[in-house]
Order: structure tokens, then C-alpha cells, then sequence
């Protein structure tokens, strides 16, 4: 892991969704606080992209973003959560929510982000239990339109683990695949393109509510590995600061040592708006991040 490694700040920061002057003033904490970069999130403005004046609004916020001080490498597409395929073809709102990634890798590409996250969905059999070979199949065709958009707007995509991972849950609530499948999806697309267009997002906490063996599956990750999610929690997916919960982050270092990880070091912790009256909620975030990184 490199010393002058990049330490970023999701702009989910406040959770009212729609919002866009809240969206702004956590945009704003993060130019008063120790992060010069962000992961531009569209999870709470994502309702907006469906409106018919959603240029006017986000030709806006572009321009906003363009003249913050922050740099914003890295986003992360509209949250579908964690999905059923047996159920998610079967929604009357599959095309809202399809043209809601599309919309956000173009505005993305207007900010310069480099690399986008997205979630994907499982397929379970009639017996509810997980299919590993029609998961990847569903997983490759879901992506198609997106990893089109993104190779054509020089971005890679990364795709993240889900939150709920534990093989002996039956119905496998709030999933998506295990890190075996990522890999075999990420090496799918790559060796379709002949080049790097996907990579792997690990997500700490995420991992940690599924009790994931963090250290051998980042290991197995490897240098597909380009973006990471830091929070903490319990056991449920609560985006904790780090160090507030279960996750052993010396084995967490060691791992990303060892595969000389090189990407950014993003938090995902969540903050109150009673949190962001001022920068230092922020600021101890970043102090917990170089703690990981450093020792």
C-alpha cells in the first residue's frame, strides 16, 4: 500500500433524500474539513434524475461541482439496494431505474469521476437457494448497457459486495454474490474488452455483516481491487465510524499491504445533521482512515 494514498469522503453524508441544498452543505463540510477528494454519491438525489427538468437541476449541481474545491474521482451510481433477478425483471419502474445509471455515468463523466460503483443483484432457485452459474449470467446481462456507457465515457466500473452474505441465510435477504462471483464477472468483462473496464469494490462493513474472512478474501481480490468502502458496524449496516465496531482493521491493513493495494481509501460513514454543523465529525473520519492506513 502506497504512502501518498488517496483519502476520500462519500457526499452521503446526510440522508434526506431530494434534497438538493443538503446534498450541497455536505459538499460544503467536506471543503472545510481535512478531504480534498469525494465519492460523488447519487443515492439520495437519485429520484431527481427522474424528473423532466432533471438537466435544469443537474446543470446545476454540475457547475456546482466543478467549482468546489473538492475533487471527485470516484461515484457511485443510483443504489437499486441489493436485488432479487426472480423478482427485479417484474417491476413496472426496470426502465426508470436502468436510464437512472445511464444518466448518472454521463454527469458523472462532466465531473471527470474515473471510476463509478455499482451494486448488483443474486438469483435464487424455486427452493431458495443461491445459483452461483445464473447469478454470473444474470449479473453480465444487468450490466450490459452500463459497462457500454462507461467504456464509451473512459470509466471504469466497480462492483461491491452486498451486505448480507452468509451461506447458511436461506433466503439471503438484502444480498448480492459473493466475492467468488465478482471475480468471475470482472474477469468476463475484461477479457470481453481485452482491457481493464471492471474491478472489485470492497466493502468493509458490508463484509462484516456477512462475516466475511476479510483478510483472504481481499487477498483473493487482488489487484481487482479499485476501490474500497470504509465504515464499521455490529453486525448490521449501520456506517459506523471506523474503529466503532467488530471489524479488525490491523487485519485489514495487513491485507491491503499484501496485495499492494493503490487505490483510494473511501469512507462511507453517515453522519447526523447534527454531525455536520461543522467539519470535525469529518476530519475525525479522515484521522480514523490514516489510522488504517499508516498504523
Amino acid at each position: 500500500m502506497k504512502d501518498n494514498i488517496i483519502y476520500s469522503q462519500t457526499t452521503r453524508t446526510v440522508g434526506e433524500k431530494n434534497n438538493v441544498n443538503n446534498f450541497k452543505l455536505g459538499i460544503k463540510r467536506l471543503e472545510d474539513s481535512k478531504f480534498n477528494y469525494a465519492n460523488l454519491n447519487f443515492f439520495e438525489i437519485q429520484e431527481l434524475l427522474d424528473k423532466d427538468n432533471y438537466e435544469e437541476i443537474f446543470r446545476d449541481l454540475i457547475n456546482f461541482l466543478k467549482d468546489s474545491s473538492i475533487t471527485f474521482n470516484i461515484a457511485h451510481a443510483p443504489i437499486h439496494y441489493p436485488f432479487f433477478f426472480n423478482s427485479y425483471y417484474k417491476r413496472d419502474d426496470i426502465d426508470i431505474l436502468k436510464n437512472r445509471i445511464l444518466k448518472s455515468l454521463d454527469i458523472s463523466k462532466e465531473v471527470k469521476v474515473k471510476k463509478i460503483v455499482i451494486h448488483l443483484g443474486t438469483y435464487l432457485d424455486e427452493d431458495y437457494k443461491y445459483n452461483f452459474e445464473k447469478s454470473i449470467e444474470h449479473n453480465i446481462k444487468y450490466l450490459e448497457p452500463f459497462v457500454e456507457k462507461a467504456v464509451e465515457n473512459n470509466i471504469l466500473i466497480a462492483i461491491e459486495n452486498g451486505t448480507q452474505m452468509e451461506k447458511d441465510e436461506p433466503l439471503f435477504k438484502n444480498t448480492t454474490p459473493y466475492i467468488d462471483e465478482l471475480i468471475k464477472i470482472v474477469e468476463y468483462y475484461n477479457k470481453k474488452y481485452n482491457k481493464e473496464i471492471l474491478g472489485i469494490c470492497f466493502d468493509f462493513g458490508h463484509a462484516n455483516v456477512g462475516n466475511l474472512d476479510m483478510y483472504n478474501e481481499i487477498v483473493k481480490i487482488g489487484n481487482k481491487l479499485i476501490v474500497t468502502h470504509i465504515h464499521d458496524n455490529y453486525g448490521t449496516d449501520s456506517h459506523n465510524q471506523p474503529f466503532n465496531g467488530t471489524i479488525d482493521w490491523n487485519d485489514v491493513r495487513r491485507a491491503l499491504i499484501d496485495i499492494n493495494y493503490n487505490g483510494e481509501l473511501t469512507s462511507e460513514v453517515r453522519y447526523t445533521k447534527e454531525e455536520l454543523c461543522d467539519s470535525s465529525h469529518i476530519n475525525k473520519t479522515y484521522d480514523l482512515i490514516k489510522k488504517i492506513h499508516l498504523g
